[in-house]
């Protein structure tokens, strides 16, 4: 399982946008990119990455959602202010190619708010959503595993029951990162349909483990409600999985609900009023000083095929 080329590539001549400030010709792409070369393929591979470039502007919903303006043999970026999502997962996925002073802790922390943001995004799409790992404290929910269990409960509106002795005390979040409900429940009746997501920031050859293992053991710790025939398995990636094999792509769906980088901007795109956390806030603004460091032009090259985060 692997990406086209043409999607690290696209990243890249994203991010030259961003820094250049200006509108990037076809040819400019060229110069910047595979300066001196003369071979067909590095002009095909560019057309690739345009045409991926449109895609994704229409995966994230189109408008300001893709912070691009992609024409068929150029493009530009948009002027944005404050935090922007698809910034954010762009960002936070071309970290890997180095550059920046302490690289490694911005990738860390990353990883750890990329749950927020995924958070975030459901709820921006009128989910009840909640981020399970830890640290929970900040999040909104209890230190305590099972005290945080209850509030979800509670703010679900799901009638369950928790089994506090099938909660293992080496239990951290059940395999599951982020949970989310469509609408609350009323706590009449148990049975209300649940999704729970882990957040996949690894390489991309884990994206279907990820989604399958221990798909069903939030459900083992209740009675009465959050049954697994309820639930919607998920994960979430900083990835855009455009390029994706159909093959590939229909077997992590059959496991269940993949979100992808234009998918997470697509949910955050529908604007209910939801605060960003403020942690969140925070790293972003050192996320995005140290973005002008990322060694984009030519780092892309050096991604294995498979690799993510």
């Amino acid at each position: 399982m692997h990406l086209a080329e043409s999607a690290d590539l696209c990243d890249s001549i994203e991010l030259a946008a961003l820094a250049s400030g200006r509108t990037l010709s076809q040819q400019q792409i060229q110069r910047q990119f595979f300066p001196s070369s003369t071979d067909s393929r590095d002009v095909g591979l560019i057309r690739e990455a345009m045409e991926l470039a449109h895609r994704r502007k229409r995966a994230c919903g189109g408008g300001i959602n893709y912070p691009f303006h992609v024409e068929t043999r150029s493009i530009r970026a948009e002027p944005v202010e404050g935090f922007n999502i698809y910034h954010f997962l762009l960002f936070g996925r071309m970290l890997s190619l180095g550059g920046p002073a302490h690289a490694d802790e911005l990738l860390r922390n990353f990883r750890k708010y990329f749950e927020d943001v995924v958070c975030w995004s459901l709820r921006r799409a009128g989910f009840t959503a909640e981020v399970l790992s830890e640290p929970r404290e900040p999040r909104g929910l209890h230190v305590s595993l099972a005290n945080s269990l209850h509030i979800i409960k509670d703010r679900f509106g799901e009638l369950a029951t928790l089994k506090t002795d099938a909660l293992s005390p080496d239990d951290n979040d059940l395999d599951v990162d982020v949970l989310a409900v469509a609408r609350p429940g009323n706590q009449e009746c148990g049975g209300w349909p649940f999704i729970l997501i882990q957040c996949a920031t690894g390489a991309l050859t884990t994206l279907q483990s990820k989604i399958s293992e221990g798909q069903h053991t939030f459900s083992t710790v209740w009675d009465g409600g959050f049954f697994p025939s309820h639930s919607v398995r998920g994960c979430a990636t900083p990835d855009c999985l455009l390029t994706l094999h159909t093959r590939d792509w229909r077997r992590l769906s059959v496991h269940g609900w993949v979100l992808d980088r234009t998918r997470i901007v697509h949910l955050a795109s529908f604007g209910h009023e939801v605060p960003l956390p403020a942690d969140v806030n925070a790293f972003w603004h050192k996320l995005s000083a140290a973005v002008v460091d990322i060694d984009w032009q030519t780092g892309w090259q050096a991604i294995s095929p498979s690799d993510a985060l």
